[in-house]
């Protein structure tokens, strides 16, 4: 089975990172893990938190493979209050982007996503 990994990369807004990543963390999070994601890390750059400038957050989940992805996106794509908690974000970032991500090792066979 291929694990599939879905990343976050938020750029904060100057000296909101820490808040961000709370709220994101206390609201965003359980409903991501009620869709079937697995929370694999959270990294923060640069590593100490910036008060005047804008830390990048990068958020790793993981799928246990192609099934479950799509099983996460039509539970997300149903749900209203996946689409207010990123517009809300939107008003908090400088920028954010989602990448959908596999191993090298797991590409030698197809993955029909």
């Amino acid at each position: 089975m291929t694990t599939l990994y879905v990343v976050d990369e938020l750029v904060a807004r100057p000296g909101d990172a820490q808040a961000l990543l709370q709220d994101y963390l206390e609201r965003y999070a359980p409903g991501a893990r009620a869709r079937g994601m697995a929370l694999d890390r959270v990294l923060v750059s640069p590593p100490l938190w910036l008060a005047n400038g804008s830390n990048t957050l990068t958020i790793t989940w993981s799928l246990a493979g192609v099934a479950q992805w799509w099983q996460m996106r039509a539970l997300a794509g149903a749900d209203a209050a996946v689409a207010a908690w990123w517009a809300e974000m939107d008003e908090r970032v400088v920028s954010r982007q989602r990448h959908f991500m596999a191993a090298h090792e797991d590409l030698e066979a197809p993955i029909d996503v």
